[in-house]
């Protein structure tokens, strides 16, 4: 595997991993040693280059010589993309490159160009050790490329041929930018150009004025000959390092001696954490004696960092919603969460397969704090809001909720859909008083717990309220009612509601059927209520199984007619369950719809969400009920906050309590919690329908 690069490499010979080289100490028996090649981009620094010898000096030491690694530097005008080119063919073994250099294999990898995705290198080196990061790096293999690692180049500057002295400077500036869409967008978005030049040209780039600036880190900017150019420190990025190998040559290697290399990256990791800070401190006083250095005007930066959110839901379903919410949670200080501010917090599920449900409520929150923060935020502080996955896992939500828990700027915690997880937390809710909004989950239980005083409010479907519409919906069909329910405390609920009606009717169920979340085999349970003569049947259970159980339906000539709970909503289901769709009459609970709603508000929302979110019809939102309710929420969560005039969780949860009149998108709530502390009744609930993959109103007449 001793490889040799054709692009005028100059060699850093190992002067310290001369282990012993006396011939009359080597035996026969030894195993020959074999070499790789490690090559560094012309981006990387003192600080690479002293990671790639300790690493080599280690891989040696860890396979007792059976394993070499040569480091080389390439010049300044060989290409990244040589680099990488050689390493997927398996001609160059290892290299170390930007991140940004890969985005023509692994677009995803551009989130990590966001600016100001990260505030300090710990919160760069969390979503680094994370899952976020280890799918980003996995997200190299099918070319032929394995990810060992990622490494922090440091913060990314400005720098430019002029002054910077407001944000309008950048207007119709031509700056050079690396090969990333988000990096280009970035400067697009502040109103500035870009073109893309090699790293050897910029200097005579700048000499000639072909461009005004360009951004990077300081260790970079110190290999810069020019003089007098102008460096405003923003910090606005964040270079990241891949290390990366020939899947060919890793695999190539004996399992033991693979094992020891990648024990030498992560111990070579952590050293590399360490050199950075230090380069940064020699570069800044090169670059200090050369150029005019100034901090970031407050006024510039706070419009900069309007392009994180902006890109962010630009790029979000491009990267995957999942990897975003990933980056999010892996990036936060959980020690110290916004201290300056006011925070409001979800838990709910943003990773796994309901992780739509938790955007809709995600972006409800957001659209209502956007305003709200408009007009001076609560109590004299902005809002944010700081979210944690459970997946719909309720060890996950309770972990959530202790850390939240330690937040003593907490105003509340959002929940998602799952009513499983809540129902597992409200001991824990109730135990640390913190308050609680619900704005998805259903289960009766949730509210009515039993808890004195209660501290969860819900704006959302009521199962109790549920079961008579869904009964209502089922016998407008035929009153041959069969029951599918998931075998958890939701469906258990609904169980309840659904049979405390059907009592008062003196009806039984046609048939009832269980499953179990993750229950794979629907066939026989279908053919069950076929052959029990079932001709409407009430779902309630969530996307994945839902799709599985309309599949086994429409394979039957003549399947009954679905009436589900809204579970199914919050993820991919009509992709999932398109072919399904075609046989199969479905009609969702839903509370709200934005298609065709001529309501001044939610129009009113729907334009905003349109700008904030790049979509373009009501089509396009998600989960609408989802964002509704929880929008309506934390404005109600806001009035009480300024009505009890400071954070304190039992002055505000009794003004929530006291709430006389809300004029939200759903409708104009007259005392929501006087009685019970549940908002919507069952004369709020619409039934729905799929048309062209999304849930249309369902006609009086159909």
């Amino acid at each position: 595997m001793k490889r040799m690069l054709m692009l005028g490499i100059a060699t850093l010979l190992l002067t310290g991993c001369d282990r012993n080289t006396d011939p009359q100490a080597l035996t026969p028996e030894k195993a020959e040693t074999t070499t790789l090649t490690l090559a560094l981009s012309s981006a990387s620094g003192h600080a690479e280059v002293q990671t790639a010898l300790y690493f080599a000096d280690l891989v040696s030491t860890k396979t007792q010589g059976k394993l070499s690694v040569n480091v080389v530097s390439t010049t300044a005008s060989t290409f990244d993309r040589e680099l990488i080119a050689q390493v997927q063919q398996g001609e160059l073994d290892i290299a170390i490159t930007p991140s940004s250099k890969l985005s023509h294999l692994a677009p995803t990898l551009q989130i990590l160009d966001l600016p100001y995705l990260f505030n300090d290198h710990a919160a760069a080196r969390r979503v680094y050790e994370s899952n976020a990061g280890r799918t980003l790096l996995s997200s190299l293999e099918e070319h032929g490329v394995t990810g060992l690692a990622l490494l922090p180049g440091g913060f990314k500057q400005l720098v430019s041929s002029f002054s910077f002295q407001s944000y309008g400077d950048f207007q119709y500036r031509l700056f050079d930018a690396m090969e990333s869409s988000v990096i280009r967008e970035q400067f697009d978005t502040w109103g500035g150009n870009t073109v893309a030049i090699a790293a050897d040209q910029a200097p005579d780039a700048f000499t000639q004025e072909a461009i005004d600036g360009t951004e990077n880190t300081y260790v970079n900017l110190a290999k810069l000959p020019n003089q007098g150019l102008h460096v405003l420190e923003t910090n606005h990025g964040f270079l990241t390092l891949v290390m990366m190998m020939s899947s060919n040559t890793l695999t190539s290697l004996p399992p033991a001696v693979r094992a020891q290399l990648l024990d030498a990256v992560r111990d070579s990791n952590l050293h590399h954490q360490l050199l950075v800070d230090i380069a940064r401190e020699d570069a800044y006083q090169l670059v200090n004696e050369k150029m005019t250095v100034m901090p970031a005007p407050p006024a510039l930066s706070q419009q900069m960092e309007k392009a994180f959110p902006l890109l962010l839901e630009r790029h979000r379903m491009e990267f995957g919603t999942v990897l975003v919410e990933q980056v999010l949670q892996a990036r936060e200080d959980w020690d110290n969460a916004h201290s300056d501010s006011l925070v409001v917090a979800l838990d709910a599920d943003l990773q796994g397969s309901a992780a739509l449900s938790g955007l809709a409520i995600r972006r409800g929150i957001e659209l209502a704090l956007e305003e709200i923060n408009e007009q001076g935020g609560l109590l004299g502080k902005p809002v944010k809001l700081v979210t944690r996955d459970n997946s719909m896992v309720p060890a996950r939500g309770i972990d959530n909720i202790e850390t939240f828990a330690t937040l003593p700027n907490l105003l509340a915690v959002f929940g998602g859909i799952s009513s499983p997880v809540m129902l597992a937390e409200l001991d824990l809710i109730h135990k640390h008083k913190i308050l609680t909004l619900a704005p998805w989950a259903a289960a009766t239980p949730i509210v009515d717990s039993g808890q004195n005083p209660n501290y969860v409010f819900r704006v959302s479907v009521r199962d109790e309220y549920a079961a008579g519409f869904l009964l209502k919906g089922a016998l407008e069909v035929s009153d041959k009612v069969g029951l599918m329910l998931v075998n958890n405390g939701w469906g258990r609920s609904n169980y309840e509601g659904l049979s405390e009606v059907m009592k008062g009717l003196t009806l039984q169920p046609t048939s009832l059927e269980w499953f179990d979340w993750g229950e794979k085999e629907f066939e026989s349970k279908a053919q069950s209520l076929v052959d029990q003569g079932a001709e409407a049947v009430i779902y309630v259970g969530n996307a994945i199984e839902g799709a599985k159980f309309l599949d086994a339906l429409s394979r039957h000539p003549n399947p009954p007619v679905v009436i589900s709970h809204w579970g199914i909503t919050g993820s991919e289901f009509a992709q999932k369950a398109a072919k399904s769709l075609e046989k199969v009459d479905l009609r969702v609970l839903q509370t709200i719809s934005f298609i065709d709603n001529e309501a001044p508000n939610v129009k009113s929302l729907v334009s905003k969400y349109h700008g904030k979110y790049f979509t373009s019809s009501a089509e396009d939102i998600v989960a609408p009920s989802g964002t509704a309710h929880a929008y309506d929420l934390m404005n109600m969560l806001a009035q009480a906050t300024r009505k009890a005039g400071k954070n304190d969780t039992g002055r505000i949860r009794q003004e929530m309590k006291n709430t006389d009149i809300h004029k939200g998108l759903m409708k104009t709530y007259q005392r929501p919690f006087e009685t019970r502390q549940d908002a919507l009744t069952a004369d709020d609930f619409i039934f729905t329908h799929y048309h062209n993959g999304k849930l249309h109103p369902l006609e009086p007449t159909q």
